[in-house]
């Protein structure tokens, strides 16, 4: 069988090679689950689909190619599943979940590369994969705890759940952010409509615009109606996902219209046969909100508002600056060091900011040190930043927070 490297999105412009980034980014979910998830079982998945993507590396891309689906290695990480959660054995049902979740992840990450070549680098599909089997299995997981399968319970359980939306949809200040998300919406696609008709070429700064939309969506959402703002941002990436299918399978007439102008968009991460940044950029955003375990209550917490700080503010500006000012670049890379600057002050700025007007408590010393590590990350790591950089940032405030513990102890 021909090695799948071939197929990878070439990262610094090397085709045909897999990256140590690559192991770090493909452990970045993981974490992020493990250091806020309250269900065991949940968090030993994640660290197994780590463990999962680490074999896969070694046993497809760093050898000759895939040897199948299944190898007697790849029950290692579903061996671990169930050893270090017990709370397993208390269900089969459960445990074969999480025992198939785990030895599924190698053909599924195949299947992804082999589908759509040049889409994806190594740990990037190992984000989407991990995160397609973790949403999967906690879905299964849920469903399997219903207290029965009929029609009629299913249907009164929809019906139940469509009145209680319409209700908190249609409340005065529900309504007052929909109708400002929607405008948002309508003017993102008036951009692209006239960038596209006029021909107006697109740089690095034109895309920010869409980043600007983004915190104007998102920070309102959470500072009145996070659980809100997590509904409409799953419904939206829904959607994306959706017109992408659309793009992608020949739709007479609707996926020449929708290639034409995402296409006049896409940057040097959209290589392959999908368009992917759009969405990238509304997932990475959202990701502290999903893997969040407990209440989206008002005030959040400052981990969940991770994803706006280090992309909707960091990321844009640490690409502005760079491209107006940038001079010294990092070995190997476009990117600048004077570009990472202004996306740590950005970040510096953007979490003082939120922390006031969400009335936190913020520990200057312990935020600097989370934005450095997150502008480092952007700099020496040439993989989506969309995605990574919302994982980076909202694990790293939690790794502070235990070091500053340990320490006080």
């Amino acid at each position: 069988m021909e090695s799948p490297v071939q197929y990878l999105r070439p990262l610094n412009g090397q085709e045909n090679k897999v990256h140590i980034s690559d192991i770090l980014t493909s452990f970045l979910l993981p974490l992020a689950v493990y250091c806020f998830q309250a269900k065991l079982f949940i968090s030993v998945l994640s660290l197994s689909l780590g463990l999962s993507s680490v074999i896969v590396y070694f046993l497809d891309y760093r050898g000759g190619g895939p040897t199948g689906n299944v190898s007697v290695v790849c029950f290692v990480p579903a061996w671990f599943a169930i050893t270090f959660a017990p709370e397993l054995t208390s269900s089969s049902v459960r445990m074969y979940l999480t025992f198939w979740t785990v030895l599924l992840y190698r053909p599924v990450f195949n299947k992804l590369i082999y589908s759509f070549k040049k889409s994806f680098s190594f740990g990037e599909c190992s984000l989407i994969s991990q995160g397609m089997l973790l949403a999967s299995c906690t879905a299964l997981n849920k469903l399997y705890w219903f207290p029965n399968y009929s029609v009629p319970y299913l249907a009164k359980r929809m019906d139940r759940w469509l009145s209680w939306l319409v209700k908190y949809a249609t409340r005065p200040l529900a309504i007052k952010l929909i109708s400002s998300w929607m405008l948002l919406g309508a003017l993102s696609v008036v951009v692209v409509i006239v960038y596209k008709r006029r021909q107006w070429p697109v740089s690095t700064l034109t895309r920010k615009i869409f980043h600007l939309s983004v915190i104007l969506v998102y920070i309102p959402g959470m500072l009145y109606d996070p659980l809100l703002l997590y509904t409409a941002s799953i419904a939206a990436t829904v959607l994306f996902i959706f017109l992408e299918l659309i793009r992608i399978t020949s739709v007479p007439g609707l996926s020449r219209i929708l290639n034409d102008y995402l296409r006049h968009f896409t940057d040097d991460k959209d290589g392959g046969s999908l368009i992917l940044t759009n969405i990238y950029l509304l997932v990475g955003v959202s990701l502290p909100l999903w893997v969040w375990p407990g209440k989206l209550d008002t005030p959040l917490p400052l981990p969940l508002y991770a994803g706006i700080i280090s992309v909707g503010f960091g990321d844009a500006a640490s690409s502005i600056i760079g491209t107006l000012f940038g001079r010294t670049h990092w070995p190997g890379s476009k990117k600048t060091f004077e570009g990472a600057v202004g996306g740590f002050i950005a970040q510096l700025a953007a979490g003082v900011y939120i922390s006031h007007v969400a009335g936190l408590k913020l520990n200057m010393a312990a935020f600097s040190s989370v934005c450095l590590l997150t502008s480092l990350f952007e700099l020496a790591v040439d993989q989506v930043d969309n995605l990574t950089l919302p994982l980076v940032m909202y694990s790293g405030m939690h790794l502070i927070q235990v070091l500053q513990d340990y320490f006080e102890m």
